[in-house]
């Protein structure tokens, strides 16, 4: 069983101003993923996501999270941990580590 996974060469996806790297660990668990999101702007658009909590580790850069209306800032080193059913978008030039638990699909997705 693979247990070190490296960060994949390519995207993964491009999506509204954010690009992503999924490991592939779905043949070690489904209940959760890892990617590392990268943004010069920030994600463009509002979302709610209906199952997964999303957390995203600040590796390098800063920006605002607006989360059910609240902003609040973060930097490098900074932990945002978004429940599911929230509304949210962020802004900035970040590089982040997404841990989704469980795994993500885009139908989960609803954009405001």
């Amino acid at each position: 069983m693979q247990h070190i996974f490296h960060l994949p060469n390519g995207y993964s996806f491009k999506k509204v101003g954010i690009r992503g790297k999924i490991f592939d660990t779905k043949n070690l668990s489904n209940k959760v993923e890892f990617s590392i999101i990268e943004t010069e702007k920030g994600h463009e658009t509002k979302i709610i996501e209906k199952e997964c909590i999303f957390s995203y580790y600040i590796l390098e850069g800063d920006g605002i999270f607006e989360i059910d209306g609240q902003k609040e800032q973060c930097g490098k080193g900074d932990l945002v941990v978004i429940p599911k059913g929230l509304t949210f978008q962020y802004a900035g030039t970040m590089k982040m580590l997404l841990v989704s638990v469980p795994w993500w699909f885009l139908e989960q997705e609803i954009t405001l």
